[in-house]
């Protein structure tokens, strides 16, 4: 079956690869690349520490996980060093996951970071989120951490995640938060705080109602939100909370909620929904 769902694609060195064509992004494939080729394989978890909570983001994915049936597939877009499921065979290895991303790169260093899940219960895809090659009603999870942020077609992206997703197959889509105590704090110091728009870089939206609005439209279905990485502050130098397994990531995991509690300081908005 999993190998089915990658007929017609590319195999190379680990990897599968299809034709697309991303130029709404060519300058932010341009630096992700130059950034990925710097990557040093030693120590993947200490760089992704001080951009992600480890230990947040590992709780989030036991909780989507539960909502994932016995034997389920999952794509994960934009999933770059694909750290979210270095426990996968542990926790459920009944899953398998389609890591897909748009730098070939980085799934090199998917394939140094997971090492024997590769092609075991991780398969690794170049491809992009706006044009996804697989069938109709394929995946029952659909996940993206900090990659639909940043492009500009989001409606493109969901209507992909719509149709590549099961029937009651589930979608969660992470995205930074709009902060409005950062977003205060950054006025005060004159820094530029971008919430939708674009840099010298890449494009940046962050999470909002009309994202929000989008997803429920496409969805046909109530959209639920849910807040994280609470502590956890790299653009105010307090990063302790990214390390893993460390005091004060464990704790920011169990901040992490859907009630909004920490809608104004929480690092991440994340949307879910049920096909």
């Amino acid at each position: 079956m999993n190998k089915k769902i990658l007929n017609g694609l590319t195999l190379e060195d680990g990897i599968y690869s299809y034709d697309f064509n991303n130029i709404e992004q060519k300058r932010e494939v341009e630096t992700r690349e130059k950034i990925a080729n710097g990557v040093i394989s030693d120590g993947y978890l200490n760089v992704l520490s001080k951009h992600h909570s480890i230990d947040v983001m590992d709780k989030e994915v036991v909780v989507f996980l539960k909502s994932i049936p016995k034997n389920g597939l999952i794509i994960d877009v934009g999933g770059c060093w694909g750290q979210h499921w270095r426990n996968l065979k542990e926790m459920r290895p009944d899953v398998k996951v389609f890591i897909v991303d748009f730098i070939k790169e980085n799934l090199y260093h998917a394939k140094q970071l997971l090492k024997t899940d590769i092609n075991d219960n991780v398969y690794l895809v170049h491809g992009d989120a706006t044009d996804l090659v697989f069938n109709c009603n394929v995946f029952d999870g659909y996940w993206s951490v900090q990659t639909l942020q940043h492009v500009p077609n989001f409606s493109k992206a969901i209507e992909e995640g719509y149709r590549v997703l099961k029937n009651e197959g589930v979608f969660a889509n992470y995205s930074l938060n709009n902060q409005s105590i950062i977003r205060f704090i950054y006025q005060i110091f004159g820094k530029k705080y971008l919430i939708k728009g674009a840099n010298d870089f890449f494009y940046l939206e962050r999470a909002s109602k009309n994202q929000k609005d989008i997803i429920k439209k496409i969805f046909n279905n109530n959209v639920s939100q849910r807040y994280s990485e609470i502590l956890f502050k790299p653009e105010l130098g307090l990063s302790l909370a990214g390390r893993e397994n460390s005091f004060f990531g464990v704790f920011d995991s169990y901040l992490s909620n859907g009630f909004g509690l920490w809608s104004s300081i929480a690092r991440q908005q994340s949307f879910h929904v049920k096909k």
